[in-house]
C-alpha cells in the first residue's frame, strides 16, 4: 500500500469516512495506482476545489467575564 485508506485519511483531516467517499467519487482526491489516497496531493486538491462558504465552521463560544471575587 502506497498511501492511506479512506478511514486513515478521514481521521487525518477530521472528516467522516462518508465525506471522504463523496470527495473520492467527485474526483477531489488524488489516488495512487492501488486505489489508496495520496494524502498531501489530496489536501492540496481539496483546498483548491472546496468552496469555503460551504464548509462548517467551529462554533463560537461566548464566554462571560469572571468576577474578580472568583
Amino acid at each position: 500500500m502506497e498511501g492511506l485508506s479512506e478511514r486513515q485519511y478521514a481521521a487525518r483531516v477530521g472528516l467522516s469516512r462518508g465525506a471522504i467517499q463523496k470527495a473520492k467519487a467527485a474526483g477531489r482526491l488524488v489516488l495512487h495506482a492501488d486505489g489508496s489516497i495520496d494524502a498531501d496531493a489530496s489536501d492540496a486538491r481539496r483546498a483548491e476545489t472546496t468552496d469555503p462558504s460551504k464548509t462548517r465552521k467551529p462554533p463560537q463560544l461566548s464566554r462571560k467575564p469572571v468576577p474578580e471575587a472568583a
